[in-house]
């Protein structure tokens, strides 16, 4: 069984996406290069998201590598590769394709890289084999995953963050009880047990201080307003939610520590 993302995807790609290319990219893109993303590799990317990764991979491995892109949100993969032809990258391949399908690929990869999709599903240890399966020797994973834990807000809201009240680790590890939104503080533990060697870490904590900054957060909250419907909040809660989110964009001395990112990579 395929997993249901909690977000809406409309034509044109999620707004909602564009607060992790802000706060994630450049710490991405350093952490890439620093584990060996280099030009000619052929490199598997999953959940492209925006695109905005792809283009920078892309780059990086130049006219001589190869990059495919999936996701598993068709109007999503439409948005990516309208940016792509926008800035005219023409070595990614872009699939609709799903991360429990990836061994359907057929093929063998230099480096495989993906952000904030393993809290998504609820059995991403298998993903994490299935990925290593699909390395040549001495290929490399690049893997980047959230803390939801770690958010909060100052002055409170339960506009946002107050997962960090409301949730508890589960410390176990075992696969298909729904999705853990603080598996990043499992990723290192999990890429060892599969078999990576070589195993590198950095923790990434954004902030977000200024109006323009914090109201990226808004379009997360339209986008998933049917999951959280669906999930039992009333159509009265969630208004209740907006307007607190309005007010904690507008109070200029509230801060938003957000989602905590830990990045793991290994070698097979």
């Amino acid at each position: 069984m395929k997993d249901k993302y909690c977000f809406n995807i409309p034509e044109g790609g999620s707004k909602s996406l564009d607060i992790l290319d802000y706060c994630f990219n450049e710490s991405t893109q350093t952490f890439l290069l620093k584990s060996g993303l280099d030009y000619g590799m052929k490199v598997l990317e999953i959940g492209c998201g925006s695109g905005k990764m792809s283009g920078f991979i892309a780059k990086q491995i130049g006219d001589n590598g190869q990059l495919i892109a999936i996701d598993n949100n068709q109007n999503q993969i439409n948005a990516a590769h309208e940016f792509a032809t926008h800035n005219k990258i023409n070595n990614v391949l872009f699939k609709c394709f799903d991360a429990y399908d990836i061994t359907d690929l057929n093929t063998k990869f230099d480096l495989i890289y993906f952000r904030f999709v393993l809290h998504h599903l609820s059995r991403p240890r298998e993903v994490i084999k299935n990925i290593y399966s699909l390395l040549k020797s001495g290929g490399i994973a690049v893997i980047e995953e959230g803390i939801v834990n770690h958010a909060f807000t100052y002055p409170h809201s339960t506009a946002f963050g107050n997962e960090r009240f409301e949730i508890t680790d589960r410390h176990n590890n075992c696969e298909g009880i729904g999705r853990d939104g603080n598996f990043g503080i499992k990723l290192w533990h999990s890429m060892h047990h599969v078999g990576f060697n070589n195993l590198s870490l950095n923790i990434v904590s954004p902030a977000l201080t200024s109006k323009t900054e914090k109201s990226m957060l808004r379009e997360g909250l339209i986008d998933s307003k049917q999951s959280a419907l669906e999930s039992g909040l009333s159509e009265k809660e969630w208004e209740k939610k907006m307007h607190q989110l309005e007010h904690l964009i507008d109070d200029e001395s509230s801060i938003v520590g957000f989602y905590q990112s830990i990045q793991v990579s290994g070698i097979k």
